[in-house]
């Protein structure tokens, strides 16, 4: 019977096994080999060893690119957990069924739209003379405010991470939802008859339970942001100065743009291991605190 049950287990696993190795174990050990040559997509390869590898470490734009990778990382996990939280508390004490659910397909909406789509949509409102935004606070009387939204370093920054906060937060939301929704009404009730005002339910009891469902969002937040692509590559090609370019555009261009798929690999290799490091340190500090 136990030989049974574990032949049936290994049917339904094959599968899995068997395409998971196809698309993500191949593909992996398949860059790690392409990093130590110098090719060119096409001909023959020559082996190089580990020299893609030390032209990393004193590539400036390399490092500008990790930099830049560092900086959408650290912006958004705050700027979409925060914000998530507080609308799904929102939309959770929404007294009224049919408002809930408005509110909750209005903010996942956005999700739904293709990244590419989003991108597009949002370099054609920024763009500086016939942009939405601009012409706006001009028809308002607020034309002094009008900007080079794309084209300033010190706003393109800002932009891309509203554009990527304004896609990706309805999911999230909906995600912190459904665990706040699934809070047992009498731990909340019980609060409230001991005198706990909202913010206080909020605060010690509701957050405290949540940790779980956080900490999925934390990676999930931690790993998109590290892959960001469509929003740099679409709306400001990575500029101005490179101010906006990500590890994945950079790696991008060094493939298709300069034809060096032997030194793109081995920065995609370098990034994998550091997107590897950081999502099993982010799961062990959280799962240290839940422990706590």
């Amino acid at each position: 019977m136990v030989t049974q049950s574990k032949l049936l287990i290994w049917v339904f696993l094959i599968p899995a096994i068997f395409l998971y190795s196809l698309f993500v174990v191949y593909p992996i050990f398949s860059t790690l080999w392409t990093s130590f040559f110098n090719w060119g997509g096409i001909g023959e390869k020559v082996w190089t060893g580990w020299s893609n590898y030390t032209q990393l470490l004193s590539d400036e734009n390399f490092i500008n690119a990790l930099i830049n990778t560092g900086k959408y990382m650290l912006f958004q996990i705050p700027v979409i957990v925060i914000l998530s939280l507080i609308f799904s508390m929102i939309i959770a004490n929404s007294a009224n069924s049919k408002k809930m659910r408005f509110y909750r397909s209005s903010i996942f909406l956005p999700y739904v739209i293709p990244g590419v789509a989003v991108a597009m949509l949002w370099a054609a409102v920024l763009n500086p003379i016939t942009g939405l935004l601009n012409v706006s606070l001009d028809s308002i009387g607020l034309g002094f405010l009008a900007h080079e939204w794309l084209a300033d370093s010190s706003t393109a920054f800002a932009s891309i991470i509203w554009v990527k906060t304004w896609h990706s937060i309805g999911f999230y939301t909906v995600l912190i939802l459904a665990a706040l929704l699934n809070i047992p009404k009498e731990i909340l009730e019980a609060a409230e008859v001991d005198g706990a005002n909202r913010i206080q339910r909020s605060i010690y009891i509701m957050i405290p339970m949540l940790k779980n469902v956080l900490q999925v969002v934390v990676v999930f937040v931690l790993i998109n942001a590290l892959k960001i692509f469509e929003e740099p590559q679409l709306m400001t090609r990575g500029g101005p100065n490179r101010a906006t370019e990500p590890i994945s555009l950079y790696i991008y261009e060094q493939a298709f743009g300069n034809y060096k798929f032997g030194y793109a690999s081995a920065a995609g290799f370098v990034f994998f291991v550091i997107t590897f490091i950081l999502t099993l340190l982010t799961l062990r500090v959280m799962r240290g605190r839940n422990n706590e």
